[in-house]
């Protein structure tokens, strides 16, 4: 029976145990974005669990609010690792914050739209973006001393070129910039083991701006790669107007023109 007992209170401590960084990273999400989404829009935000049988997130822009929503089988795929989870928590707030460009207002939209006619929600390849070149980094800032860390032993050639020697980053800059790529790839292989690598890259041009859909899953993780390699400081809420101001300078960190030629 004492067997048994101990077996069951290990088992319970080890599912509390894990549960625990999910909540202490959607904690940190709300600590920076909640006070942001009031000054930003005067609406407050809330992040919520959904029952859906899906694996994924959604961001929300209502008329009197602003909403995460995880999905509960996100929370229990083994495949969710710490910072792919704040990978596609920092890809949802990027439809809020991220800036132009934005998407179309979809048909039969009843909802609010902005000023100019577009939507309020920014572009799936302008979330990714937003996601490592903003979000991340300040969520990695503020995360738990004991937070479960990624296996860097993933780092690939390639990938620890570009942020060592591109982008010259060292130390804690270097790690927090190999932790964004493995976080893209964990992130976009949240339901499958696809064909996607920070050793590889999409070379193809678009040959428009892409707004309204997701850009292939290499494309995706190229921009969130290209968003971890900048080296300037950049505001939590870009610019909602002018897609020019939400870029980085350096060449080798700008949007990839697999959507955005």
């Amino acid at each position: 029976m004492k067997i048994l007992f101990i077996i069951f209170f290990f088992s319970i401590s080890k599912a509390s145990l894990a549960q625990s960084w999910k909540e202490q990273i959607i904690n940190n999400a709300k600590a920076v974005y909640a006070p942001l989404s009031i000054t930003t829009f005067n609406k407050p935000l809330y992040f919520r669990i959904s029952e859906s049988q899906t694996i994924g997130g959604s961001a929300h822009h209502e008329v009197d609010h602003l909403s995460i929503v995880l999905d509960r089988e996100l929370l229990e795929t083994p495949r969710l690792t710490p910072d792919g989870f704040r990978m596609l928590i920092c890809h949802e707030l990027g439809h809020l914050f991220g800036g132009s460009p934005r998407k179309n207002v979809p048909p039969e939209w009843d909802g609010p739209t902005a000023h100019d006619g577009l939507s309020l929600m920014t572009s799936e390849g302008q979330a990714d973006y937003y996601a490592s070149l903003v979000c991340f980094r300040k969520l990695l800032a503020i995360e738990a001393p004991d937070s479960p860390g990624p296996n860097f032993q993933r780092v690939g050639a390639r990938l620890k070129h570009k942020c060592e020697v591109e982008a010259g980053f060292k130390n804690s800059k270097l790690e927090e910039c190999l932790r964004a790529g493995l976080a893209g790839e964990d992130f976009l292989k949240l339901t499958f083991e696809f064909n996607i690598s920070c050793e590889k890259f999409d070379d193809s041009i678009a040959p428009n701006l892409i707004r309204d859909f997701y850009p292939d899953r290499q494309c995706r993780l190229d921009t969130i790669v290209n968003g971890a390699l900048c080296i300037e400081n950049q505001t939590l809420v870009l610019d909602f107007d002018q897609m020019e101001n939400n870029g980085c300078r350096q060449e080798y960190a700008i949007r990839p023109a697999c959507w955005f030629p």
